[in-house]
């Protein structure tokens, strides 16, 4: 196996499935990557070989799907990472959406804590919207932190009071 193939066997079990087994890519020495723009799959093969990554927010977005695709747990983790230092208001929904498609546990909460710290404005939201119409499961889970999150806060204050007569 040639050495730059080494590197990426070593990062991926995808990849190291493809080149050390009787496939097409072991075979040939060369693996196709069909689904991406040149600029990601660059930044991608970088990473592979460097182990860093230059990140803005598409970028992020983008090396995390091939990251969850090609099972690079390390660079997953590093765009994940990212994306959840980049959560707001105008975001929030939008990452939520995203991190409930790619099993991004750590962007989903920030973004979750994010929405429902903004209830009263969610429903105007574009982004809001569009998730009614897409994925209308997605806006019941919302609703069903943000009642749990009033319910404990509410029980909270109960057992506050409770605590101070007696």
């Amino acid at each position: 196996m040639a050495r730059y193939h080494v590197n990426m066997a070593s990062r991926s079990p995808v990849f190291r499935a493809m080149l050390e087994n009787e496939m097409e890519e072991s075979r040939s020495g060369i693996i196709k990557i069909y689904d991406v723009s040149y600029d990601v799959l660059r930044a991608f093969v970088h990473y592979m070989y460097t182990a860093e990554a230059l990140l803005d927010e598409q970028m992020a977005s983008d090396l995390l799907v091939l990251a969850e695709k090609y099972e690079v747990k390390n660079l997953k983790a590093y765009c994940e990472k990212f994306l959840t230092s980049k959560v707001s208001n105008d975001n929030a929904i939008t990452h939520y959406a995203f991190a409930h498609r790619h099993s991004a546990k750590q962007l989903l909460e920030t973004s979750l804590a994010a929405i429902m710290d903004n209830m009263s404005t969610l429903a105007d939201r574009e982004e809001y919207k569009e998730l009614v119409e897409k994925d209308p499961r997605l806006v019941v889970e919302i609703y069903e932190a943000y009642l749990n999150r009033q319910v404990n806060t509410a029980a909270g204050k109960e057992t506050d009071s409770s605590s101070r007569k007696g």
